[in-house]
């Protein structure tokens, strides 16, 4: 996930994984799908793939690497909204024909591919089963940020800390990127997942030393592990439906 693209696949075999999760793609929509991704472009850490207020002629797809969405507040803090892994869609701002409403910006090297607007309407028009896939795509990102929202609102620190990361545990599991032990790699500082948890750093630090005397996680070197997913699970009621295409 270190903004490498996988040996084996093509950009468009990337996003065309994403999107087989979600909905059977006949050999067609399949083949479209692949071809339709252009080459992608890197970015270094910390750079913008869309911003705030603008508008974009393509659909942005992240190949490799790790991403964020996320607003900034009056008083100049940053409200991180949501985190984006390889596979998935930087902004769905396209399905309303409107201008991004948040900024979307890597967080460490990575990959994005490009699907031009006009080639995709004419993807979805031969093989609608596309456009469902995409929809299941926005309405999974949809489920993710309720739950985001249910953390803010009404669970504590232990419980935001660990829902977190069975969500991206799970996520990276579907992409390919979580190791047998359980581990995966979370470029993120504490105080990033504070921004998105409204923690403070000190706080974040906290938590994830309670998650480690419980031995239900570990967070060292930007990489966690969690040696018990099923106790984690239970320990703040995660129940991955909302990630996944019934």
């Amino acid at each position: 996930m270190r903004g490498v693209l996988h040996p084996n696949l093509s950009p468009g075999d990337i996003w065309l994984r994403r999107l087989s999760d979600l909905m059977d793609l006949s050999d067609g929509a399949r083949a479209a799908v692949r071809e339709a991704v252009s080459a992608p472009r890197n970015y270094q850490p910390r750079e913008h793939i869309v911003r705030d207020g603008l508008e974009d002629n393509a659909v942005r797809v992240l190949l490799s690497g790790f991403a964020c969405r996320y607003k900034y507040l009056p008083d100049g803090s940053r409200q991180i909204t949501a985190f984006i892994v390889p596979g998935e869609i930087c902004d769905f701002a396209f399905l309303s024909d409107s201008s991004a409403s948040q900024s979307v910006v890597t967080l460490t090297q990575s990959s994005v591919g490009t699907v031009d607007l006009d080639r995709l309407a004419g993807i979805v028009e031969q093989f609608p089963d596309v456009m469902t896939a995409i929809l299941r795509c926005a309405a999974i990102e949809h489920g993710a940020s309720i739950e985001l929202l249910v953390s803010l609102g009404g669970r504590n620190a232990l419980h935001r800390v660990s829902h977190l990361l069975c969500e991206m545990h799970f996520r990276l599991s579907q992409s390919g990127l979580v190791r047998e032990d359980g581990s995966f790699d979370l470029p993120l500082t504490q105080a990033e997942l504070g921004e998105a948890l409204g923690l403070s750093t000190v706080h974040v630090n906290r938590t994830v030393q309670v998650l480690r005397r419980l031995g239900l996680a570990t967070w060292r070197d930007k990489v966690v592990t969690l040696p018990d997913p099923q106790g984690m699970q239970a320990l703040c009621s995660f129940d991955a439906g909302y990630l996944q295409s019934r």
